[in-house]
């Protein structure tokens, strides 16, 4: 699963502060909002695994 699919399953909102990680040390990659230009270029990148909280944080680990 990518990341653009995560946001279409409406988990994602604007507001939504999202963490990509990408290591056993969950070492993040890119911070921030969705639309953000850092964030955009993960779109296409297959996830291994995703943590929504309810305080409206995302961490994605993607694959390695």
């Amino acid at each position: 699963m990518t990341l653009g699919k995560i946001y279409d399953m409406g988990l994602i909102k604007d507001d939504t502060e999202i963490f990509i990680r990408q290591d056993e040390n969950f070492n993040v990659l890119a911070h921030g909002n969705w639309y953000q230009d850092n964030m955009l270029e993960y779109m296409h990148h297959e996830a291994e695994s995703f943590t929504w909280q309810d305080d409206n944080k995302l961490y994605i680990d993607l694959k390695m």
